[in-house]
């Protein structure tokens, strides 16, 4: 009798785990995707925090350390010695990218051997997102505990520009909870927690890719401006030195320097130029920090010409705008005419320091009006390019809205110029984050007039405008900074 309930009782259970899946499989693709992640919540506790011992491949990866020309020229022959290495694979794709033969190399991976977890992340993340999203639920459902699944699902997501950034956070930390040792998963939680504007969350999660791999540059690079932006400049530098002990061979005199610059310790960053000088260090960077600090010193004699000699030999450095329009430069420099004249060079017709701001177009994101520049007239103002869909945009907003309640009784003005497409995302974001100035809005993204007038080539992008009307700081961040260059303006 018990034996004929048993099998009575492994038949219901066989019929209902048959009826489970059936309705599984009748799951749409967006309905499985939203059952799969309904229970999760990201808990950085939960991930693992053991140390990851290297790999041969990432040895030699890490021996090119910036020298991505020679890696570039060594590539195959790399992927010949380390077949297995996801990584080397992932840089090879890149490199084809500037000729647009990726997608060859990629099928040509598949074709060879399309089981293999790497190779289909890489031929799922080369599909149009609808069809990668297809890819990559069929793949979990075939291998539940495989991490590059729940990864190439959270890339499409991403391709897609879904506006729901939640969801491929959920399936990254889902990657990163089936296997901690995948970087990528790590780094894209890192930019959607960016994006989210989780910034306790980041810095967490860079301090657990720092303890896995302790030679993770972009994770010490994030936990070091992390503390950076937040003023809290002596947990930069431990981390920074921290770093340096733990990883003598990765950071350049040269990178070293830039940093203790970028925290105000100049006298340091000048002992590891000098380092850099004497070990012959190719890193272009040298005379820019070199010419930085001899101008903060006075020194202008001998900082401008090597500003003006970096300026010449980088002419292909795509950060060289907000280089050359540093607050030190401007405020040092802005009645030396080789560096009005240098400006003039690097900048074009793109409206720069000393130059009257060209007048804003537009109507009103609220819709109540076109833009009035009679309001601002006599006024200090900032004018700033943004999106919501921009993840730096938003680490940079707090900043933007602390300076304005503390400076707006005092006169201080803010005209965004928003770039959205969507409308609604625009409003909800001003809306959500009590942002008080006025925005203009035209739903043409990058085609905005705005943006052709003021030669935006990136965002976000600020001018911030004097009482005459001049162009007197350009892309100036962070609450302190800001704040120090907007008092000094209405002191005027």
């Amino acid at each position: 009798m018990f034996k004929k309930i048993r099998v009575c009782f492994l038949a219901a259970a066989m019929l209902i785990t048959v009826s489970s899946c059936s309705k599984k499989k009748d799951l749409t693709t967006d309905e499985f995707i939203a059952d799969l992640i309904s229970d999760v919540e990201i808990d950085l506790s939960k991930i693992n925090r053991e140390v990851v011992v290297q790999a041969e491949a990432d040895k030699a990866l890490k021996s090119y350390k910036d020298d991505y020309v020679e890696l570039q020229k060594d590539i195959d022959s790399l992927i010949e010695k380390y077949p297995d290495s996801y990584d080397m694979k992932a840089i090879k794709i890149n490199i084809l990218r500037s000729t647009r033969q990726e997608k060859e190399y990629v099928d040509e991976l598949y074709k060879k051997d399309s089981l293999k977890s790497h190779n289909q992340f890489l031929y799922g993340t080369s599909l149009e997102p609808f069809a990668g999203k297809e890819y990559f639920v069929k793949m979990i459902k075939q291998k539940k505990d495989d991490p590059f699944g729940y990864l190439g699902l959270a890339f499409t997501y991403l391709f897609a520009r879904t506006g729901d950034m939640q969801i491929p956070a959920k399936l990254a930390y889902l990657s990163i909870l089936k296997d901690h040792t995948i970087d990528d998963s790590f780094e894209v939680l890192s930019y959607l927690f960016r994006s989210l504007n989780r910034t306790e969350d980041l810095a967490v999660l860079n301090g657990i890719m720092l303890v896995k791999d302790p030679s993770s540059l972009s994770a010490f690079e994030n936990l070091f401006y992390y503390y950076y932006e937040k003023d809290q400049k002596d947990k930069a530098k431990d981390i920074l030195e921290t770093y340096m002990k733990n990883n003598p061979y990765i950071l350049s005199n040269a990178n070293i320097a830039e940093r203790y610059l970028d925290l105000e310790l100049n006298d340091l960053s000048g002992d590891y130029i000098a380092r850099s000088r004497a070990a012959n260090e190719a890193d272009p960077m040298i005379d820019f920090i070199d010419a930085k600090l001899k101008i903060i010193s006075g020194d202008i004699s001998e900082g401008l010409p090597l500003l003006e000699k970096y300026c010449s030999e980088n002419s292909g450095d795509r950060n060289l705008v907000y280089r050359i329009t540093d607050d030190v430069f401007v405020e040092k420099l802005i009645n030396e005419k080789k560096y009005i004249t240098l400006l003039k060079k690097i900048e074009g017709d793109a409206p720069t320091i000393g130059d009257k701001f060209p007048a804003l177009q537009g109507k009103l994101l609220d819709g109540s009006s076109d833009f009035n520049a009679a309001e601002y007239n006599g006024k200090v103002f900032l004018i700033d390019f943004w999106a919501e869909w921009c993840s730096p945009c938003k680490m940079e907003m707090p900043n933007v809205i602390a300076v304005y309640n503390e400076m707006n009784p005092k006169g201080f003005e803010i005209i965004g110029v928003n770039l959205d497409e969507i409308k609604e995302n625009a409003q909800k974001y001003v809306t959500d984050n009590q942002i008080k100035w006025k925005h203009i809005y035209s739903g043409q993204g990058w085609k905005d007039e705005n943006v052709s007038s003021y030669k935006v080539q990136g965002i976000p992008a600020t001018f911030l405008i004097d009482k005459k009307g001049i162009i007197r700081y350009k892309n100036i961040r962070g609450k302190e900074l800001l704040t120090d260059k907007v008092a000094k303006l209405l002191s005027e």
